[in-house]
């Protein structure tokens, strides 16, 4: 697994490069071909495979592990960004109304509320008119580097876990966020989000030029072009965009890291916005902090019980 050597050789920039250039190899591969829905492929008992199944990603199915209603049927599929991004965004609400221990107090019960109410009204800022229709691309969603297995020298032998992968707008697909092995959410501004920047400019470098290779080799079909739309949601905030509508943990660090820094009164903002959320939330924060309380005491029971019996 690469996961085995990447602190000790991500420094390493031959093996880096080798990773890089197989990673970008996979991703165009999947790409050659365009899908017509936002979905994930099924196959039935005879074999066939269709995109009748709603887009499946890790994230949405530890949400239902929790027992948090998501409202996406399993056999829904996606014909507009927009339509899929704001189920994204229902579901942040979701997450909120039906995890006992979903807020830490009242102040971050107001930041959630107002990042889910800006999300949904900056969502035409981050994404484009021009793919609201598509095309969409068979991405790799869980790509972490246990995921990937690797010779010495760093090139892609296997990967598994791949009944995550989804047809997605290509808006969507971007670089690892590990590169410098720290979680999305630890890429703050400064030194670590420095290091970040500068080896995303080199996986984008090499993504460009085998993406170059696969125009030339290709005469069938018109390029999509995926470096340059990659290339622009770095540039425009999707990145963090993506990254924090696709992840209900991460979210509110992303959105007030990346995509909305305040600089006004934080506290104004947020009394303001939060009605706009679509119920009273000085009322839902109170019940959601005595869900907080009830949980807590519930974890204490259930770990003193535990405690008992050994």
């Amino acid at each position: 697994m690469l996961s085995s050597s990447w602190e000790e050789g991500r420094h390493d920039q031959k093996r880096r490069k080798n990773l890089f250039r197989d990673l970008s190899r996979i991703m165009l591969s999947l790409s050659r071909t365009s899908l017509p829905h936002i979905g994930s492929l099924t196959i039935n008992n005879e074999g066939i495979t269709s995109l009748t199944n709603r887009p499946l990603t890790l994230e949405l199915e530890q949400l239902e592990n929790e027992n948090i209603p998501t409202n996406i049927s399993r056999s829904t599929t996606y014909s507009a960004v927009d339509m899929y991004l704001l189920d994204l965004l229902d579901c942040h609400d979701s997450r909120l109304q039906n995890q006992r221990n979903a807020i830490r107090g009242e102040e971050d019960g107001r930041n959630q509320i107002a990042a889910i109410v800006i999300m949904r009204a900056m969502l035409s800022r981050f994404t484009s008119r021009d793919y609201r229709y598509g095309p969409f691309i068979l991405t790799l969603t869980d790509t972490h580097q246990s995921n990937i297995f690797v010779d010495s020298d760093w090139h892609i032998t296997h990967m598994i876990d791949l009944e995550w992968a989804c047809s997605l707008p290509i808006e969507m697909l971007q670089p690892p966020h590990w590169l410098t092995g720290r979680g999305v959410d630890e890429l703050e501004k400064g030194e670590h989000l420095l290091a970040f920047a500068e080896l995303y400019e080199e996986f984008m470098d090499i993504f460009e030029q085998e993406e170059l290779l696969c125009t030339h080799a290709t005469v069938v079909r018109q390029p999509l072009h995926l470096s340059r739309t990659m290339r622009n949601g770095w540039r425009v905030g999707s990145f963090w965009y993506f990254k924090a509508i696709s992840s209900p943990s991460g979210l509110l660090s992303l959105f007030f890291e990346h995509i909305y820094p305040i600089a006004v009164d934080a506290g104004e903002y947020r009394r303001v916005l939060t009605p706009f959320w679509g119920q009273d939330a000085n009322k839902f924060i109170a019940a959601k902090l005595a869900d907080k309380r009830q949980y807590d005491t519930d974890l204490r029971t259930a770990f003193e019980e535990s405690l008992d019996k050994s």
